[in-house]
C-alpha cells in the first residue's frame, strides 16, 4: 500500500508537465509518448481521395493531402493527412515569415493554430493519426474576432 501511495505521488509531476503549453521545439517525432502510437505503415495516410484545395487563406505544410473542403456560409472546412507529427505542424507555422501568428498551442496529441494570411483567418488542429502522420482540419474565415471559428479546446 505504501509502495502504491509512493508511486502515485511521483506520477503526479509527471502527468501535470504533460498538459499543453504554448513554446517549444519541434522534436521529430515528439515525445516518446507519440512512439506509442501505431506505426503509420499501418495507418494509410493516402487512403482518402485527393481532392481541390484552392481556398483563399489556406496555407497548410508542403506534403499536406486534402480530402475534404466544404463550404458553409462565410466558413470553409479543410481536412487533411500529413507526415509530421502535431508538435512539428505547430513549429512550421511559427517559422513561416508569411503569416500573422496569432495564438498557438499544443498537447503532444494535438496541436492548435490560429492564423491570419490572405485577408483570412485560419483556425487549424493538427491530431497524431500514428507515430509520425497527422490529421489537420482547418476552418478558414473572415479575418474577424466574430468570424464564427472554432474556440481553443485548452479555453
Amino acid at each position: 500500500m505504501r509502495l502504491r501511495m509512493i508511486a502515485v505521488v511521483a506520477m503526479v509531476p509527471l502527468l501535470a508537465a504533460c498538459g499543453g503549453t504554448t513554446s517549444g521545439q519541434a522534436t521529430g517525432r515528439g515525445p516518446g509518448m507519440l512512439a506509442n502510437l501505431p506505426s503509420c505503415d499501418r495507418v494509410p495516410l493516402d487512403a482518402d481521395a485527393e481532392v481541390d484545395s484552392k481556398v483563399t487563406g489556406l496555407l497548410l505544410p508542403d506534403g499536406a493531402r486534402v480530402t475534404s473542403v466544404v463550404e458553409q456560409g462565410a466558413l470553409t472546412t479543410v481536412a487533411a493527412t500529413i507526415r509530421m507529427t502535431p508538435l512539428d505542424v505547430r513549429a512550421h507555422y511559427e517559422s513561416r515569415g508569411d503569416i500573422d501568428l496569432l495564438r498557438a498551442e499544443d498537447e503532444v496529441f494535438e496541436a492548435e493554430v490560429l492564423m491570419r494570411a490572405q485577408e483570412r483567418r485560419t483556425y487549424l488542429r493538427a491530431t497524431a493519426l500514428c507515430a509520425d502522420g497527422t490529421t489537420l482540419t482547418a476552418v478558414i474565415g473572415p479575418d474577424s474576432d466574430e468570424a464564427g471559428l472554432p474556440e481553443f479546446q485548452s479555453n
